[in-house]
């Protein structure tokens, strides 16, 4: 009589825990804001060459999380810090606390994401009127994080396109000489608003 086989165990690979890595400043007078947004208070403002710690990244991956060396934490703009030899993408998504959260996406007509392309969320007129930025990530989507009082009617457009954007060609020209734009240009959304209701934009 054949011996009966022992089961054997599949060992599952543990996960590897986040090692924050440390970025510099390339640019003078980075803030240091207390949540990932132009419409945040600032914590500080950082000389050219500061070293941070990164902890985390906003989703969307246009904010990191990072500390300072006398310990403050709080949020940079992604694109203004450098990692010597790698990405500083690569660090776990943290959503942020006391903040409305407005979600957009576009896709292209026939269902292609479209990364790249910034909107500005803009209330009233005139230069001094408040104003945040986000752009749209690999998956086609933006996050833009809003003050949690943030009221009233605000205007999200279309404001401009990455030259790392899908639609781009490595020379930074549109790709097959034609360049595009999401419908609609422009759209009102009221706030409070939740973050389960994104908004939809198709690129023509």
């Amino acid at each position: 009589m054949p011996a009966t086989p022992v089961p054997t165990s599949t060992e599952v690979p543990a996960a590897t825990a986040f090692v924050p890595f440390t970025v510099s400043t390339w640019a003078d007078n980075v803030l240091l804001r207390s949540n990932p947004g132009y419409l945040f208070p600032q914590l500080g403002v950082l000389r050219k060459g500061t070293s941070l710690s990164v902890l985390g990244k906003s989703p969307g991956a246009e904010w990191l999380l990072c500390q300072t060396s006398d310990s403050r934490v709080g949020w940079v703009f992604a694109q203004l810090v450098e990692r010597a030899g790698g990405d500083s993408v690569d660090a776990p998504s943290i959503w942020p606390t006391s903040v409305q959260t407005l979600v957009g996406k576009i896709n292209d007509h026939a269902g292609v994401p479209i990364s790249g392309i910034q909107f500005s969320i803009v209330q009233g007129a005139g230069t001094n009127a408040p104003r945040n930025d986000a752009m749209t990530d690999d998956s086609g989507t933006f996050y833009a994080f809003m003050p949690a009082d943030t009221s009233g009617t605000w205007f999200v457009s279309y404001t401009a396109v990455s030259c790392k954007s899908n639609t781009m060609d490595a020379n930074c020209n549109c790709k097959a000489g034609v360049c595009g734009s999401p419908d609609p240009k422009g759209i009102n959304v009221d706030f409070p608003r939740a973050a389960d209701d994104p908004l939809a934009f198709v690129w023509r």
